[in-house]
C-alpha cells in the first residue's frame, strides 16, 4: 500500500506541475473527456478515496488520509449522481476561465501530491 500511496502522490504531483507551467493541458484533457473517461474517473476517485480511509490507521498524518478519502469519495459519487454533461459543463467552464485560477488549482495539487508522498 505504501508504493500505491507514493505512486498516487508522485502521478497527482507530476501532472500538477505541468498544469502550472502549461495550464492549455487542462483544457485538453477537459476537452477530450468522454463518457467512458470520466465514468473511469469518477470511479477511481471512490476506490482510491476507500483506499486512503482503509490506510489511514496505518500511516502518519491519518488526518490527512481521512479527509482526502472522505473529499474523494463525496467528489465521485456528486459526479456520478449530476452526469456527464453536466460534469464536462462544470470542468469546460473552469478550465476555459481564468487562466490563474486554473495554475492555482494546480499548486494545490502539487502541494497534495507532495504530502501524499512524505506521508506514504
Amino acid at each position: 500500500m505504501k508504493a500505491l500511496v507514493w505512486l498516487i502522490g508522485a502521478a497527482i504531483t507530476v501532472m500538477s506541475i505541468l498544469i502550472i507551467l502549461k495550464p492549455q493541458i487542462a483544457r485538453d484533457i477537459g476537452e477530450r473527456m468522454n463518457p467512458q473517461l470520466f465514468y473511469f474517473a469518477a470511479w477511481a476517485r471512490i476506490a482510491i478515496g476507500i483506499i486512503f480511509l482503509a490506510i489511514s490507521d496505518t500511516r502518519s498524518w491519518g488526518t490527512l488520509f481521512n479527509v482526502l478519502g472522505i473529499l474523494l469519495i463525496v467528489v465521485g459519487a456528486y459526479a456520478l449522481q449530476s452526469g456527464y454533461e453536466r460534469t464536462r459543463e462544470f470542468v469546460l467552464g473552469i478550465v476555459h476561465g481564468n487562466e490563474n485560477l486554473v495554475r492555482v488549482a494546480g499548486a494545490v495539487g502539487v502541494l497534495i501530491g507532495l504530502l501524499l508522498i512524505s506521508a506514504s
